[in-house]
């Protein structure tokens, strides 16, 4: 399987502190067999706190990197098109990983980890609709979300906007089957108001 990862830290360091965590997933999980380190993408890279040892670890592993300025320059739909491309390359299906914390710091400060200068809301939604309609999705996560340093649920509703979002875009490519009617109908229901059932 591809990997697709959007966040602002390449979290692909052995360890950090002497320790496995949550900055270093991305090591050991292209260290599996059916992961290769080559469809591994990254987007939304970027900022001053991606330790040298993880980039060592990218170019070592010829892993895929697009920094948030390599989007903005390229476009949404180039970038787009980039990481199907390197995640699809031999593989049957792509998992997304997706760390709050892509998104610039104005937009999700409820993250442990906030990074100013990220994707914008808008352009994280696009590059997912992109990726999530266009690709076999085997799985999604999304993290780094930490309610006790959110202000007024933004962090949360973002989050959540990202699962709701794939959710629909998998049912619109087909991925996940429609329901073929509703369980009840109301007799005076109008076609306008049940809707498309196919």
């Amino acid at each position: 399987m591809g990997i697709i990862h959007f966040d602002r830290h390449v979290d692909t360091q052995e360890t950090d502190l002497d320790e496995r965590m949550h900055t270093c997933p991305w090591f050991h999980a292209t260290n599996i067999r059916n992961a290769p380190a080559h469809n591994l993408v990254q987007l939304g890279i970027g900022g001053w706190q991606v330790p040298r040892q993880g980039v060592k670890v990218c170019r070592e592993r010829a892993t895929h990197i697009l920094t948030v300025t390599d989007i903005t320059e390229m476009g949404l739909d180039a970038a787009a098109d980039f990481a199907l491309e390197k995640a699809l390359d031999g593989t049957d299906c792509v998992y997304i990983s997706f760390d709050i914390d892509c998104i610039d710091a104005g937009f999700v400060p409820g993250t442990g980890w906030p990074e100013p200068g990220g994707l914008l809301p808008r352009e994280a939604l696009y590059l997912l609709k992109r990726i999530v309609r266009e690709a076999p999705i085997c799985g999604l996560e999304v993290v780094e979300v930490s309610p006790p340093y959110d202000i007024s649920d933004i962090t949360a509703l973002m989050a959540t906007r990202v699962i709701c979002d794939t959710l629909a875009h998998l049912v619109v490519s087909g991925q996940l089957p429609r329901r073929e009617k509703p369980a009840y109908i109301h007799p005076e229901a109008t076609p306008e108001m049940v809707g498309d059932w196919r």
